[in-house]
């Protein structure tokens, strides 16, 4: 028979979670059919992929300052069970500002990313082109480790972020790579907004918005 499920707690991250936080990023995107086809493009791919989510929760999402919320799902011993990153509604400009070659954020190494940081360019240019013109929460990533997926963790935070989302009567918004993402995303109110279709050999895949209630 299968064990007790884990108790889960969501909390906050903190900046002394990064490693953390950036192993299972990695560990569970290096499988995702998007940043796979992305990350191919880069000398080394799992560095890469590594070393852009560092970059990424160094410089914004574990930056207390920054217009960002990271939550956690930790077990009774405070054992990182799953992430989710948000973005907060801005009232001018898009959530997450497009990749600038010209201001690279601070310790992006281009030579880890090598020719996988076109297409990270172009794949943020893409997902922004399919985002609501209104402010809304943006849900950039979620990661379940893999000890953990089925046990609800998933779920757990995006209940939790859409309880907030919904403290602010606002529009929920993010990108599914795979249709199983999709169904859990529409079981919690998400609904297909368009099919994004990427230049080169990157798989499509699926804007969805989840109204304002």
């Amino acid at each position: 028979m299968p064990g007790p499920l884990p108790t889960v707690a969501i909390r906050p991250a903190v900046p002394e979670d990064l490693d953390a936080v950036t192993s299972l990023l990695t560990g569970v995107f290096a499988a995702d059919p998007l940043m796979s086809a992305i990350t191919a493009a880069a000398p080394d791919p799992y560095a890469a992929l590594d070393h852009l989510h560092r970059v990424e929760l160094s410089t914004h999402y574990l930056d207390p300052q920054a217009p960002a919320v990271v939550d956690l799902a930790v077990d009774a011993e405070d054992r990182i069970l799953g992430t989710a990153l948000w973005d907060a509604p801005r009232q001018t400009g898009t959530n997450r500002p497009l990749p600038d070659p010209e201001e690279l954020p601070e310790g992006l190494d281009l030579e880890v990313l090598g020719d996988a940081w076109e297409l990270i360019r172009l794949d943020a240019a893409l997902c922004e082109s399919a985002s609501p013109r209104d402010p809304h929460w943006y849900l950039y990533m979620i990661a379940v480790a893999p000890t953990a997926r089925g046990t609800g963790t998933g779920s757990a935070l995006l209940r939790h972020g859409l309880e907030r989302v919904d403290a602010d009567h606002a529009v929920a918004h993010l990108e599914a790579t795979t249709r199983a993402a999709a169904r859990l995303y529409t079981r919690h109110g998400f609904e297909d907004a368009t099919t994004l279709r990427p230049p080169a050999d990157m798989p499509d895949y699926w804007a969805m918005t989840r109204p304002a209630r």
